[in-house]
């Protein structure tokens, strides 16, 4: 690998530096305390590494299905550096330096040809990692950016095999490596099919094209199942549905609606918006894309520095960057944004587009001419992308002295049930006690969830808020009533926590004065959050 890549010291020096940087960036943030995170982020890798997998009961709700691997780094990290959260914070930020220079390496292989290769390359590294939905996300447990390095390094691996032909290892090490970073995230898999039409596009120029294509195909497999077929299997013994809650009209899980669940708030709604999407957030900030306002014009230089360059590619007139490299950065780069257009149209998932832009935005710079005036070209796309910029907020606080405090932390007795009656809660699990058994749920019966939220769910037809779609009420009152040991629920429906007709749905009982409030420095989204012990009505 090191030699096929050609590391040397002044690069890995670079490489340590930007993580560095990239590190106390993160720190400067602060702690990220982001919505997923106090949801399933922090949760899913401990219940995979404390056996609660199949024992607790959809702590974080369908979330709880996720695959857990991408998210066991920042486990480690709470676990390792919990009373030290700013070094938590130090190590979350280093993927986003080793972004930076393995956008720059790549860089520096499309314009080796040019006069000023590493000018170029700088400056389509800072474009495209700058970008408002990485920004956003550097130092979060998203795990956009760093799922984003290998999908890009096996764009890379593919790249290098393009241009050597000779050598078709690296055409099966970019699959396996795509492959098993699409299993850890199932958003990725929109970079396996860029990756493929890149392949495909060049297929002719290996010796045996038929026998490399197979190869690759089952490469681009065994990855997928190597980071996801265990969990696959798992979800498939617990829930009947190997990808659960998505493709259930193909699975049938008792647990969820039958419905193919994807998020369809932020597709475009019109032929302009299908044609022109990144326009509509590139001059005025807007929530096309994201859930936060967010303003960049990168996307939109992307979309027509791409037709510029389609042309450029036609007439072989392409300043001296390799013209493998180009076709290839080009196909990868729109085959990725068409299938994130037509199957996300979310900005969190667009970090390998975002990462990719600015090389075929300084690509047409480097063609309109061989000196500086390229160079001068590509600084006013610079000057242009930081044009009324605004990335998006997902919530950040101040390091204290824990990675958590609480005011009042609740006792817990081992072998208690401990039932998170709203999301995000399922984060206070590992800190609560990990010897409890924790169970996630909803206040509202799926037909009785109030109307308008329900038709608002419809047409957004995604798993977040419309809780109608949960289906494992019956679950959780089977396991309450089967549960030998205390049992608590958590809520925010301080004062109303204790609803007498809600408790008594699960079997339950309890009374206002066995509840306590309290708070956690992570209590951004719930202000008004309390634990109460409850009692079966049998007993």
């Amino acid at each position: 690998m090191k030699k096929y890549l050609s590391l040397h010291l002044p690069s890995v020096l670079l490489l340590l530096l930007l993580m560095l940087l990239g590190g106390l960036y993160s720190v400067w943030l602060g702690i990220d305390v982001n919505f997923d995170l106090l949801n399933y982020h922090l949760y899913n890798p401990y219940a995979l590494l404390n056996g609660k997998i199949g024992q607790d009961v959809f702590a974080a709700g369908v979330h709880s299905a996720l695959n857990p691997l991408p998210d066991v780094y920042l486990y480690g990290l709470f676990s390792a550096f919990f009373n030290s959260p700013k070094w938590i914070g130090f190590f979350m930020g280093l993927p986003y330096g080793v972004l930076i220079w393995l956008v720059y390496r790549l860089a520096r292989d499309v314009f080796s040809r040019t006069q000023y290769p590493k000018t170029y390359a700088a400056v389509a590294a800072f474009i495209g990692c700058s970008a408002a939905g990485i920004m956003s996300q550097v130092g979060t447990s998203t795990n956009e950016i760093p799922l984003a390095v290998f999908h890009i390094l096996a764009f890379w691996l593919l790249l290098r095999a393009v241009q050597q032909p000779q050598k078709t290892y690296g055409v099966y090490m970019a699959a396996l490596l795509s492959g098993a970073t699409a299993g850890l995230k199932l958003t990725g898999a929109s970079c396996c099919v860029a990756l493929t039409a890149v392949l495909l596009v060049y297929l002719t120029r290996f010796k045996k094209p038929g026998k490399v294509f197979m190869l690759y195909a089952l490469c681009g497999i065994l990855g997928f199942l190597l980071t996801n077929g265990y969990f696959m299997w798992q979800n498939f013994t617990l829930y009947g549905n190997p990808v659960f809650p998505y493709y259930n009209t193909v699975f049938h899980s008792p647990y969820f609606d039958n419905v193919n669940v994807t998020e369809t708030r932020f597709f475009p709604t019109t032929w302009a918006q299908w044609l022109f999407y990144p326009f509509f957030w590139a001059f005025a900030p807007g929530t096309y894309v994201s859930e936060a306002p967010v303003q960049d014009s990168r996307l939109a230089l992307f979309l027509a520095a791409l037709a510029g360059w389609g042309i450029l590619i036609a007439k072989n007139k392409l300043g001296g960057v390799k013209k493998e490299a180009a076709v290839s950065v080009a196909v990868y780069s729109g085959v990725g944004y068409v299938v994130w257009l037509v199957q996300f149209s979310i900005l969190r998932y667009a970090a390998v587009l975002e990462a990719l832009c600015g090389l075929v935005v300084v690509g047409v710079c480097a063609a309109i001419h061989k000196t500086r005036w390229g160079g001068y070209a590509a600084l006013l796309c610079v000057g242009i992308s930081m044009w009324g910029y605004q990335a998006p907020d997902w919530h950040h606080e101040m390091f204290l002295e824990q990675a958590v405090i609480f005011d009042k932390k609740p006792k817990i007795e081992d072998n208690s049930l401990v039932f998170f009656m709203h999301l995000p809660s399922s984060y206070l699990a590992p800190l609560l006690n990990p010897k409890a058994v924790y169970m996630g749920g909803f206040l509202s019966k799926p037909e009785e969830y109030p109307e308008q939220f329900r038709r608002q769910a419809a047409q957004r037809n995604n798993i977040s808020a419309q809780y109608y779609r949960f289906r494992f009420e019956e679950l959780q009152r089977d396991k309450i009533a089967r549960h030998q040991g205390p049992i608590y629920i958590v809520s925010v429906d301080w004062p109303m926590i204790v609803n007498p007709a809600t408790l008594a749905r699960f079997g339950l009982k309890g009374k206002r004065e066995d509840c306590q409030r309290f708070v956690t420095n992570f209590t951004v989204y719930s202000k008004d959050l309390a634990i109460c012990r409850v009692q079966k009505i049998d007993e």
